[in-house]
């Protein structure tokens, strides 16, 4: 059986969408978790009228607390072998469930599959065509190169399009998150999906790429992923506090040290261009370099700026080495100027 579980918050746009494709599953042994996370708009109305039109539906009601604790609600209640996860604004291909339950597969602890973006106009009913692909298979000495790319994106294959920083498009095993307790930190606003998986990557002992696009996602302007957050710096320092702690509670800081000051060199440069110097911004530029000292005295930067030189792209390195030696004109500058680049980047695909 396969748990499907949808955080659901002010999304009425597209939510009978989303549903609509779980639904309309070829595999058909699943139940439904739609946690409605306080929505102020039609979508508890619109949940509770497929509830009533399926008994395979659950809908649980909360106020709202974050899509962490959605999650985690719909991790408390279900009963699936697999665990799958949706945003409410997406969509999955019919075929996505059938194949997390394909025999061959059963006998891993993780199943990778590929995302395929959309625009807001997307047909309903779009569905993945059938393609010739290759399953990569991963055994245990195998999973350490799969945990990397949770701290350094890359894809598996030349063409693939999967994404080790999110839960979706990916199937669990209940029994894994629930031997280790696995669960999304309430107290991390952005990153707690890459924190989620690398928690259970480190227990997972196999994996399946099924290199397919079975999810459906839509970028839209104004989404939550890319409004401002003046509290990005420290929900970030959160974060790479959290990530190191859990990699030496695994024992696995050695293993993965260079790979975590890379990360922690990324989510430095994030926190500058989106949430200290991003045009949205409405601190002033004198109160943007105070918070520029307080985070050069973070010890995990401080190391991490280390490593600068040899790790990552050269405008990132440029980058840090301004901000290490403390150039806040030529930082505010270059973080603009990659806002603008990157904001432009996104509208066109």
């Amino acid at each position: 059986m396969i748990s499907v579980i949808v955080p659901v918050y002010n999304t009425e746009k597209y939510l009978s969408r989303c549903i609509n494709s779980v639904l309309s599953s070829t595999y058909t042994d699943f139940e439904l978790l739609l946690v409605n996370d306080g929505s102020t708009d039609q979508s508890l109305d619109i949940c509770r009228k497929y509830k009533e039109q399926d008994s395979r539906i659950t809908l649980i009601s909360q106020e709202n607390q974050g899509v962490c604790a959605a999650r985690n609600l719909g991790l408390r209640v279900c009963r699936g072998d697999w665990i799958i996860f949706i945003d409410s604004d997406d969509y999955i291909s019919s075929d996505f469930l059938e194949m997390t339950a394909c025999a061959k597969y059963q006998d891993k602890d993780l199943l990778l599959f590929d995302f395929e973006g959309s625009g807001e106009n997307a047909a309903e009913d779009a569905v993945t065509e059938d393609s010739d692909f290759s399953v990569i298979y991963y055994g245990k000495e195998d999973m350490h190169e799969l945990i990397r790319r949770i701290l350094v994106p890359e894809k598996l294959i030349k063409d693939g399009n999967t994404d080790f920083r999110t839960p979706c498009a990916r199937a669990y095993r209940k029994s894994v998150i629930e031997q280790y307790s696995i669960r999304f930190s309430r107290d991390i606003t952005i990153g707690e999906d890459l924190l989620f998986n690398l928690a259970y990557q480190l227990r997972a002992d196999s994996c399946a790429y099924i290199p397919k696009p079975v999810y459906h996602y839509d970028m839209r302007q104004g989404s939550s992923s890319r409004s401002f957050n003046p509290k990005l710096w420290e929900n970030h320092i959160r974060l790479q506090r959290q990530i190191k702690e859990l990699l030496e509670k695994c024992s696995a800081f050695s293993c993965f040290e260079n790979a975590y000051y890379s990360y922690s060199l990324e989510n430095l440069t994030y926190v500058l261009i989106h949430g200290i110097f991003s045009p949205h911004s409405t601190r002033s530029y004198r109160e943007n370099c105070r918070l520029c000292v307080r985070m050069q005295k973070n010890k995990i930067y401080r190391e991490a700026m280390k490593y600068n030189l040899r790790n990552g792209i050269l405008p990132r390195k440029i980058l840090v080495c301004f901000f290490r030696f403390r150039c806040y004109p030529a930082v505010h500058m270059i973080s603009r100027i990659s806002y603008i680049y990157l904001e432009n980047k996104e509208t066109s695909r």
